[in-house]
């Protein structure tokens, strides 16, 4: 359900920026101006590239339109196209390599749509004039989905912005200073560090298919320079969204790391607004934290690691056989090689707590029919006879990992997830993976929301 509710629309809303950088046009090809956000990730995070063709059109009605394709790709920077596969289906938590190549695919979509954009606004003015698009609202091959009027105005003289204007007619076009609904902003120093930001207004520019679950904006900053490569995303979800408040990614690639030690650092966090599943005794919302690493061919390790998170025991429903509530955290490692095959994977419960509602009876219990007793479960899970006593998983509070783990059954596949297998590689991987830092926050001030999508950009420098 939480794939569905979440997960989806930040797909949806992936395509639509393709879809609004698409033309049947043919391209003019463009000089690079020296900037690139292409990381070079390794498609082992990715999921690889989707060969599809993505243009960007920035032309007045009237003019032939400067589009950027060169076979789908981003032209003069990147040279690959805008749209990565990620994950193969809908799973996306079954392993933390799934999470993984999910997030970091949208990263990397991202990061190129902001290297296109930057390419193609050298081909436009940049004294802010507010310039129709060819994608006419009055016409009959109107899409509501692209922009209809854009603007590239030079801050300074190391700064340039770009404004998307989407849903404006030709009789009433945007005007000087009213806010678009997507900005990107750059600036380049002397040294030839490049900071930036964008911003999408995921309502207003996919407002014809908005959904109440919707993400309702995105923002993006970035930072690159001789030795290192950041990218910083926040993803705010609507309030008709029952499950999540925001998601948040951060990819760096360190340029002075050795091809084959930690190269790239990818690190991601969901805020949950509720439970999976609501119990009583149970007021703590879950966070979901993904970290990876990789090498510069691509082998690496990830981790989706689920913090506080309910789960309940019951045994028989008709007799109110239940062996009680519990709060758990749940730890996923994946070990991948370059060619996306796994190395080891490990599941487990790292933490948890007996949050009470236990009504399993201590003795007097069957299999068959499926309605056991505390007596029955001791011995077929092999917790010593005095489980379920004293400090052990026996009171609220009370540490129940040797239950969640043999209860879980990752050694044999626990719910149709891969089992745990393989040795875990003693290597550079082992090291960044155990000292693993999670993001602390979605929000960009840390705190909420307020002020994270203003359509403004101030350097640091």
């Amino acid at each position: 359900m939480l794939i569905t509710k979440t997960w989806l629309p930040f797909i949806v809303a992936g395509s639509v920026i393709l879809a609004a950088c698409s033309s049947d046009e043919e391209a003019t090809n463009i000089v690079p101006n020296g900037i690139t956000m292409d990381m070079e990730i390794p498609d082992s995070m990715t999921g690889g590239v989707n060969k599809s063709v993505n243009k960007i059109s920035f032309a007045k009605a009237d003019e032939a339109p400067l589009a950027l394709a060169a076979s789908g790709s981003t032209g003069g920077s990147t040279g690959q196209p805008c749209s990565y596969i990620g994950v193969e289906d809908d799973d996306i938590f079954r392993n933390g390599y799934q999470t993984t190549k999910f997030m970091v695919s949208a990263m990397a979509t991202w990061t190129c749509i902001a290297d296109l954009l930057i390419d193609v606004s050298d081909l436009v003015p940049h004294n802010g004039e507010i310039i129709e698009t060819e994608n006419d609202s009055n016409a009959s091959n109107y899409d509501p989905d692209e922009p209809t009027h854009y603007s590239v105005t030079d801050q300074s003289e190391t700064q340039t912005s770009v404004f998307l204007y989407y849903g404006y007619g030709r009789s009433n076009p945007p005007v000087s200073g009213e806010t678009p609904q997507f900005y990107i902003s750059w600036n380049e120093d002397e040294k030839g560090d490049i900071e930036g930001r964008m911003i999408i207004d995921g309502v207003n520019v996919n407002w014809e298919n908005y959904q109440s679950d919707d993400p309702v904006m995105m923002r993006m900053d970035f930072s690159y320079s001789e030795t290192q490569q950041l990218a910083d995303m926040f993803l705010q979800f609507d309030e008709g969204n029952e499950w999540a408040d925001g998601f948040r990614i951060e990819m760096i690639k360190d340029l002075t790391a050795n091809s084959l030690d930690k190269v790239f650092e990818a690190r991601g966090m969901i805020a949950m607004k509720s439970q999976f599943v609501e119990l009583e005794g149970i007021t703590e919302t879950p966070d979901v934290q993904i970290y990876s690493v990789s090498d510069g061919f691509g082998s690496g390790a990830s981790i989706a690691e689920f913090q506080k998170v309910s789960f309940p025991l019951p045994l028989n429903i008709f007799s109110a056989n239940t062996l009680g509530n519990y709060l758990l955290t749940k730890r996923d490692e994946y070990y991948f090689d370059f060619d996306m095959d796994w190395d080891y994977i490990s599941k487990t419960i790292t933490s948890s707590e007996y949050r009470g509602g236990r009504t399993t009876p201590v003795s007097g219990g069957t299999w068959e029919p499926f309605d056991p007793s505390l007596d029955l479960i001791i011995a077929e899970l092999a917790l010593g006879a005095d489980y379920f006593t004293g400090a052990q998983c026996a009171d609220i509070g009370n540490d129940c990992n040797d239950l969640l783990n043999k209860v879980h059954d990752f050694t044999n596949g626990f719910a149709g997830q891969e089992s745990n297998q393989g040795t875990e590689p003693v290597d550079w991987r082992s090291t960044a993976i155990n000292s693993a830092q999670y993001l602390n926050s979605v929000y960009p001030n840390g705190v909420d929301w307020t002020g994270a999508f203003d359509f403004n950009f101030t350097p640091a420098q």
